[in-house]
């Protein structure tokens, strides 16, 4: 049969779907050979005169057809049952919960942060009066980084990008009135302090009296995606990554309905990999962490329903449908067969998404249509926590009224049009499960290219990762240079880049502030106390044990996020970026 359509193809001399991935049938055949004179007698008079572009591909190279039938599924040999199953069962392509958002929608969030802490508080108390559901902290890059807001090393960069955390002290302030309970999820990035944050999130609710099972903390806390992608490294490579797995085997015996690692793809693509690409490398880093604390002695039932995936494709909406649901069927294949998950929640893959939407300086008001047309999509693809890009995040840290918008576009898709009234509403489309194939054998592909050369310490390693993401971020431009990759007000009717004057602008007071509140708990803090503290945090880090505990304890001593890291780096190390290419 296979030979069959050849034949037919080279007698249509037209492009068909590449039908060694499964069996064709005869019907399908019949198809091709409709498609085919549809294409001769039909569209290619019409394209001749209409078309828009010659190429019509994704950014991540995949190319689009002009129409899908049944026989593209035939040629993909697409199964029902194998492939696409129910919601909320194995393989999970159709989504990790039964119901999805036609039970409860996905989590609203914000994603916020800037100046100092208590004036961050206010915009905090609005969000939520809005009906932010999750609060995620924007934090300054010097925190980020473990240095003390009176660092050297963070001169002119205090409460820039973010707010300033330096000790327990910051977190109350930022958090006052806020009960940890009273939002659906709390948490930051934190990617190289993962266990401080979890710390300073735990000794908070402890301060707010509130028991860790009342409430969840989300952490990204994702190192190994830092060194080629966003640049928080602290320290070298794998003892980072022993740090972030500390944090999560503390929440195996302690707060195990928390989310203390999200596997982050979204700075990967956004630094040129592409959103397969991307996906394979945060996967390579998944497997990382995952093999380390199986290594430990736990069980993937235990550990897998603890760490979510943060996809991110912005640049093609039904990609961004196609990618969610096919890295939700490579998580549950993986689970099951490479590691023997037998819990539907060990193999059902959480996903969180930022809305974007290829937004631009020119005209920032268009990039509302653009982040809602985003969002959209990964709804459309079963997201399950959605926070979004404001339209003024191109110019500078969003204004309340910016957040306003995004916080909206949030609640419409949740809640009007129907967008959220069915499961999977695309399943079964033609394209998108050509396309859902397509990308997850680009991802597969990939990620043995990954696995082949050593996996996720590798890629930092060897540069394959920059070499990767370099290589990726010139294809794209080259794109958007040529006019192949349509940019509204950027390539299709330029416009100069229009900033606001009266764009959010930190206040100039915040960092003076800030330090002068630093040093005020330094001064009243019980020294002894703090000394104790840190004794044990340098001991626990040196045997190789599970730091998390002695931190905890250090934190709530008051110890500050600049005093824990400066042991770390001392027993560890600094991170020295090789120069291979």
């Amino acid at each position: 049969m296979t030979r069959m359509l050849a034949s037919r193809r080279r007698d249509l001399d037209v492009e068909m779907p590449d039908e060694s991935a499964g069996q064709i049938s005869g019907a399908a055949v019949d198809l091709v050979a409709e498609e085919a004179r549809w294409r001769r007698e039909t569209f290619a008079p019409d394209a001749a005169r209409a078309e828009r572009r010659r190429n019509f591909v994704t950014d991540c190279g995949l190319e689009v057809k002009p129409l899908y039938t049944p026989a593209d599924l035939d040629a993909i040999g697409f199964d029902h049952a194998a492939d696409l199953g129910f919601p909320g069962e194995f393989p999970f392509t159709r989504g990790d919960r039964g119901a999805m958002n036609r039970g409860e929608p996905f989590v609203v969030s914000a994603y916020s942060g800037f100046g100092e802490a208590e004036r961050c508080n206010q915009r905090f108390r609005t969000l939520i009066d809005w009906g932010a559901e999750q609060i995620l902290v924007a934090l300054d890059l010097p925190t980020q980084c473990g240095y003390d807001s009176d660092h050297a090393m963070a001169t002119a960069e205090v409460g820039q990008v973010g707010v300033a955390i330096s000790s327990l002290a910051d977190m109350e302030r930022l958090f006052d009135g806020i009960p940890l309970d009273s939002i659906k999820r709390v948490g930051t990035l934190g990617n190289s302090i993962g266990p401080i944050v979890l710390a300073l999130f735990a000794a908070l609710g402890e301060k707010q009296g509130i028991p860790w099972a009342n409430y969840v903390v989300n952490l990204q806390n994702d190192p190994l995606k830092e060194y080629i992608a966003r640049g928080t490294q602290i320290l070298p490579a794998e003892p980072a990554a022993k740090l972030a797995c500390d944090a999560v085997e503390w929440c195996i015996d302690n707060a195990p309905n928390w989310s203390p690692m999200t596997v982050c793809v979204n700075h990967i693509n956004a630094g040129g990999a592409g959103s397969s690409l991307g996906t394979a490398i945060a996967l390579a880093n998944a497997h990382y962490y995952l093999d380390d604390l199986l290594a430990r002695g736990h069980s993937i039932d235990e550990v897998a329903p603890l760490l979510h995936m943060f996809a991110d494709e912005r640049h093609d909406f039904f990609v961004s449908v196609a990618n969610l649901r096919a890295l939700r069927r490579i998580w549950a294949r993986r689970m099951r067969e490479r590691y023997g998950a037998t819990l539907p929640a060990a193999m059902a893959l959480r996903l969180t998404v930022y809305g974007h939407g290829q937004e631009s300086l020119q005209e920032p008001l268009n990039n509302i249509s653009r982040i809602a047309f985003g969002t959209l999509a990964y709804v459309l693809g079963g997201a399950s926590y959605v926070y979004i890009a404001s339209y003024d995040e191109a110019v500078s840290t969003p204004g309340e009224q910016s957040l306003k918008v995004a916080l909206r576009t949030q609640q419409v898709i949740a809640s009007e049009h129907g967008f959220a009234d069915t499961v999977d509403p695309l399943g079964g489309s033609y394209y998108v499960e050509s396309l859902t194939h397509g990308v997850e054998r680009q991802i597969l592909d990939a990620l043995g290219m990954i696995e082949e050369k050593g996996g996720a310490l590798a890629v930092i390693r060897d540069g394959i990762g920059r070499r990767l993401m370099t290589e990726g971020a010139v294809r794209r431009q080259k794109a958007i240079d040529s006019g192949q990759r349509p940019w509204v007000t950027v390539n299709q009717r330029p416009q100069k880049p229009d900033v606001a004057n009266t764009a959010f602008r930190i206040d100039p007071g915040a960092a003076v502030d800030q330090v002068a509140r630093l040093q005020r708990v330094r001064a009243e803090r019980d020294e002894a106390r703090v000394s104790t503290a840190l004794a044990a945090v340098r001991e626990a880090t040196a045997s190789g044990a599970n730091v998390t505990p002695s931190v905890l304890e250090a934190v709530r001593a008051y110890a500050t996020v600049g005093e824990i890291v400066e042991i770390w780096r001392d027993i560890f190390g600094h991170f020295s970026p090789s120069t291979e290419f």
